[in-house]
């Protein structure tokens, strides 16, 4: 197979080949790029209908689509440094319309997800001495939420705090919230008794709409109604 194409600097990028359901070929094939072609060779060549290529070097992954019909497609998937990825391109020409509806219905599913996870923190939380707090506050337009970590610097005297803005939540309850708290059972432990603690935990992440930097996690107790920590329990004011 042969892909003709021009602007890039392709040389050694590695490439995935993919048939008419978008289902990956394998890797039994040889390619290379010379003079503004891209060639595969393999016994599967002609079921090829899409590619991915990557361009390391500027951060880019191409994605290709429909090359056995007029109907071709492309997306590219670039790299910001302040930003992560972001995907560019016609989505309405690549992506069939069950696709899209699934994307869609996804992304509803996500958002109801990070309304209820934003309604069960809403407010202002505090420690039994008053020393460290969260505060949480649903914007405007209900699209995200303003969340901070404060504790009172006594030396200066002053709330020091970490904020980030959340525009999506996801909840991990149970076990599996203490594992995302890098929780740890020692061999004297009771699991049972653990596991029964543990039904009543629910692991928040609130994921930084900067994707370059760290998500903020809260374990709240729902039978307690608290949020504890390693070395505090916060109580909704």
């Amino acid at each position: 197979m042969k892909l003709y194409y021009r602007g890039g600097q392709l040389k050694d990028n590695p490439i995935r080949c993919y048939d008419a359901n978008f289902e990956d070929l394998g890797d039994q094939f040889d390619h290379t790029f010379r003079n503004g072609v891209l060639t595969v060779r393999a016994d599967f060549a002609e079921n090829i209908s899409g590619l991915t290529i990557e361009d390391r070097a500027h951060d880019v992954i191409y994605h290709l689509r429909y090359l056995d019909s007029p109907q071709f497609a492309w997306l590219a998937d670039v790299f910001w440094h302040d930003d992560g990825w972001r995907e560019t391109g016609d989505r309405e020409a690549y992506y069939s319309a069950a696709e899209l509806q699934a994307e869609a219905d996804r992304k509803a599913e996500s958002r109801k997800e990070a309304q209820e996870a934003f309604a069960l923190l809403e407010g202002t939380w505090v420690t039994e001495d008053g020393l460290q707090k969260y505060e949480f506050a649903v914007n405007e337009d209900k699209s995200g939420m303003e969340c901070c970590n404060m504790w009172w610097n006594s030396e200066a005297q002053r709330w020091d705090c970490w904020r980030i803005f959340a525009r999506s939540a996801f909840r991990t309850k149970g076990l599996d919230a203490l594992f995302a708290f890098d929780f740890g059972c020692d061999t004297d432990s009771d699991y049972d008794e653990i596991a029964e603690k543990a039904e009543k935990l629910i692991a928040i992440t609130l994921v930084n709409s900067d994707r370059a930097a760290a998500d903020m996690r809260v374990l709240y107790n729902s039978e307690e109604n608290v949020i504890t920590d390693a070395n505090a329990v916060y109580h909704r004011q």
